[in-house]
């Protein structure tokens, strides 16, 4: 593992939060926190061949900065997801299974495009830290993955989404379309979580 790019990529990706959370003051722009949970349905089978189920999931805490009354919005993500692992039968009474965890932290900013009675699309996009590592196991064991995968690696990614929101009382719900691309330069490697969350 080279680390001088793992540390670059860290510097990098917490750059944008940090710059975030220094410029935004409390008590100009109300903070708002919001959890949300969703799953991959591009990688999402409950019907498999295999025992079990094929689900891709994450789970979202975030901190947002946005003044009332202004369309645009700055924000610092926690997410956390991992895969529910499939067992496949590779031998006479073996069983293995195979699946990946992730992490991020990024930050982003986000534009409400028009509102509309109570509900508010919007947009977003960000860059930050991501981490994945692939997990194995055979009858229960731990193993480690085929060499020609990484096991562990850390890489700077980008997002984007589009989203609707709608205010209930003094909370927000919110439905969200997310992509996440775990590294810069392989794009198409990444998770796209559709999220159902709460902000308070």
């Amino acid at each position: 593992m080279n680390y001088s790019t793992v540390v670059r990529a860290f510097a990098i990706g917490l750059s944008i939060p940090l710059a975030t959370s220094s410029a935004q003051s409390d008590s100009v722009q109300p903070t708002k926190w919001s959890s949300s949970t969703g799953v991959d349905l591009t990688d999402f089978d409950l019907r498999t061949r295999d025992p079990g189920v094929h689900v891709r999931a994450v789970g979202n805490l975030t901190r947002t900065w946005q003044s009332p009354g202004s369309r645009f919005g700055r924000h610092i993500s926690l997410m956390l997801g991992a895969d529910s692992p499939q067992s496949q039968e590779n031998c006479y009474g073996c069983w293995n299974r195979v699946g990946k965890r992730f992490a991020s932290l990024t930050g982003g900013a986000s534009v409400d495009l028009f509102r509309l009675w109570k509900f508010t699309p919007y947009v977003q996009a960000g860059t930050g830290v991501y981490f994945t590592k692939l997990t194995g196991t055979v009858n229960g064991a731990s193993i480690i993955p085929s060499p020609t995968y990484d096991r562990s690696r850390f890489s700077l990614g980008v997002n984007g989404g589009l989203g609707i929101k709608a205010r209930l009382g003094s909370h927000e719900f919110f439905v969200e379309q997310m992509l996440h691309g775990f590294d810069v330069h392989r794009i198409d490697t990444g998770v796209y979580p559709f999220n159902i969350g709460i902000r308070f």
